[in-house]
């Protein structure tokens, strides 16, 4: 790995711990909310670092501390094979992964694992639901931005926006009708040179809700799995009807802006405070319109819930793209409850966003 790509890892881990304090903050005023009430079902919970340069948590209820070792096994493992998988920086050995996807672009198919298969074929769904809001291909565009972004938060003193005229250029390999996905071979192909892959809109939510499933399969009825600022709820703990989990306030380090309830569905939060760079004063996020080619700016923050996690993760970053009322219809269309957090520090919500709330009642 070169030292630019090593400087980068180490930045975006320090940045997805910072990000994941607050986080466990929620988690455990969750805990809090959850009672202390005995069953024969008891609570447990486990931790990993690593997976998508993040603070992984599962907290959840089993017959003994045992069987949730196991399903943490089966959750963590399944979270690190995928990592490996939706990887576009780092090759692996005996892996073809999305770095080996973008490294022959233009050259020849790649034959992939099913899991890399199906992240795709949803993050195609998403960029047509979304229009083009969540584009998997842009990877060309936002490489530059993270470029940027890596070098100043190593060299603040030379920080610097990229060019228009590089961005533009780079944007002209970012046509997802040039994703090729072959299902019945498992191959995937990039036609233009040039043209690269980035899943960050898609990826992390897939691969929590395949992990979470994973251990469903294995017998897991109730538990609560957090992979950085994602949080999937399966069932609810024992005597309850649902998980009660804090949404972090994007401008304080431990302070929660609402809890909501969370039952068989997944929370996704989008915001600029988790990994930007400020130039002359200004801060810069990495969530990148599409259109502009640059930093969105209308919101602090999103948060979306939805009963699929890929899909909320999605959702959150298009929302967190989208003036107000197109995204109210966007989720609306999707079957998703959205708040928002404008620059200002205003608040507004989805009309059925109120029923899961524990503080607000609005339809902004």
């Amino acid at each position: 790995m070169s030292a630019m790509l090593k400087a980068s890892a180490a930045l975006r881990m320090s940045a997805a711990l910072r990000t994941s304090a607050g986080l466990l903050a929620g988690l455990a005023l969750c805990l809090a909310l959850a009672g202390c009430a005995r069953h024969s079902r008891q609570r447990h919970q486990a931790h990993a670092i690593g997976s998508f340069d993040t603070v992984t948590m599962l907290v959840g209820y089993a017959e003994s501390r045992g069987d949730f070792n196991r399903y943490a096994g089966i959750v963590f493992a399944k979270l690190e094979t995928l990592h490996k998988l939706y990887d576009i920086f780092n090759a692996y050995d005996g892996i073809n992964n999305l770095h080996t996807i973008n490294a022959s672009a233009g050259i020849e198919p790649v034959e992939v694992a099913r899991e890399i298969i199906d992240m795709l074929l949803a993050a195609r769904e998403a960029y047509g639901l979304t229009r083009g809001r969540t584009n998997a291909a842009m990877g060309s565009v936002l490489g530059i931005w993270h470029e940027h972004r890596m070098r100043a938060l190593a060299h603040p003193e030379s920080a610097a926006l990229p060019s228009m005229a590089a961005l533009r250029d780079a944007a002209a390999q970012t046509n997802m009708k040039d994703l090729v996905i072959d299902g019945g071979s498992g191959a995937v192909f990039l036609r233009e040179r040039g043209m690269s892959l980035d899943v960050g809109s898609v990826a992390k939510g897939f691969a929590a809700g395949l992990a979470m499933a994973a251990a469903e399969e294995a017998g897991l009825r109730s538990a609560l799995l957090s992979v950085g600022g994602h949080v999937v709820a399966s069932g609810a703990p024992p005597g309850r009807e649902s998980w009660t989990v804090g949404i972090r306030n994007s401008q304080e380090i431990l302070g929660t802006v609402d809890t909501i309830s969370l039952v068989n569905a997944t929370v996704s939060i989008s915001g600029a405070y988790q990994r930007f760079y400020e130039v002359d004063g200004r801060r810069f996020g990495h969530v990148i319109d599409p259109d502009t080619l640059m930093p969105a700016d209308l919101y602090r923050q999103v948060a979306v819930v939805h009963p699929q996690s890929w899909m909320a993760d999605a959702l959150s970053t298009a929302l967190f793209i989208m003036p107000r009322e197109e995204g109210k219809a966007l989720a609306a269309a999707t079957g998703a409850e959205a708040f928002w957090i404008d620059m200002d520090g205003g608040k507004f919500a989805t009309p059925g966003y109120a029923r899961i709330s524990a503080y607000f009642d609005m339809e902004g």
